[in-house]
């Protein structure tokens, strides 16, 4: 009942938008804009907000975007950066912490606008890729970067355009979106919108961020980091996040792993994934069963014109 109501409460949105973009297409566009940059209200249940006051927090901003880091460990030892999903928070990494300390290594996790601490504020892709660009610049280089879903994806997209000797030696994408426009599509299509509607807001999407939509390709990128040991973490069970992306992923990076549990959902938060993940963040060991892929796609595969969405 309650997906219905949701549903109903999207198109309901989507019709006016529709509806006032004939008269005022410049406020539909932001209006959409707005819509799908805005995250939930950040909710922090009290053992989250427990683990959070055990870091040192550090207020910083990266561009015109307000961050709260998290610190954990000696600066003196090997990093390793996380970066979480949509509408979660620092808190999701409570559980992977206590190993990696233990075996040397030294964390950083961060709110980006309207999550975790932070106010409520607008957050996109690029907004979050430069702020893991810009805290690899200031604290790298890192050993291992871990990210999930929305984290992951900007993770991607943030090593294109950081300089390779801050890039991981080991990367860990868990339940992330591989192709930026069919979450758009997906987006479009939830709300209902008619074609010219959503085309004004990929307009906006391009301005903004100063790239052709078709450049947000995160699988295609991956072609460029055969130089970094990958996991790629993603149940097929996943209801949020197609288990196809992760298999995009997989097509085009070469020296990556495929480890598909079968449980977890889109949160991945059981105790053998997170065993998995800190084993491979520490030793680059792999689950038994994930697959290596040796011969990746070409960055001509008719993979980066054909995707199966959702």
């Amino acid at each position: 009942m309650v997906n219905y109501f949701q549903s109903l409460l999207y198109r309901t949105t989507g019709a006016g938008i529709n509806i006032i973009s004939l008269v005022s297409p410049h406020w539909s566009t932001a209006r959409l804009m707005r819509l799908f940059s805005v995250p939930p209200k950040p909710l922090i249940r009290p053992k989250e907000m427990a683990f959070l006051q055990t870091a040192k927090q550090i207020k910083a901003k990266y561009g015109n975007a307000d961050v709260m880091e998290y610190h954990w460990g000696s600066e003196r030892h090997p990093l390793v950066l996380l970066s979480y999903g949509w509408g979660y928070n620092a808190g999701r990494w409570r559980h992977f912490t206590e190993e990696l300390l233990a075996a040397g290594f030294r964390i950083i996790a961060f709110d980006p606008p309207g999550h975790g601490l932070l106010p409520p504020a607008q957050i996109n892709l690029v907004v979050n890729a430069k702020i893991i660009q810009g805290l690899l610049e200031k604290y790298g280089p890192a050993e291992v970067m871990i990210g999930h879903s929305f984290g992951g994806a900007s993770g991607v997209f943030a090593l294109q355009n950081t300089a390779r000797h801050l890039h991981p030696k080991r990367m860990v994408l868990m339940a992330s979106f591989s192709h930026t426009p069919t979450v758009l599509k997906s987006f479009a299509d939830r709300l209902g919108l008619w074609a010219f509607t959503f085309d004004r807001m990929i307009e906006a999407f391009e301005k903004y961020s100063g790239f052709p939509i078709t450049k947000f390709d995160q699988a295609l990128m991956c072609a460029n980091l055969s130089h970094i040991q990958g996991l790629i973490v993603h149940s097929p069970g996943d209801e949020v996040t197609p288990f196809n992306n992760a298999v995009r992923y997989h097509n085009f990076w070469k020296n990556s792993y495929l480890y598909a549990p079968k449980t977890g959902g889109h949160h991945l938060g059981t105790a053998t994934v997170t065993a998995a993940v800190v084993h491979f963040t520490i030793s680059g060991s792999v689950p038994p069963d994930a697959q290596l892929e040796e011969k990746p796609s070409a960055a001509d595969h008719e993979l980066i014109s054909y995707y199966p969405g959702s």
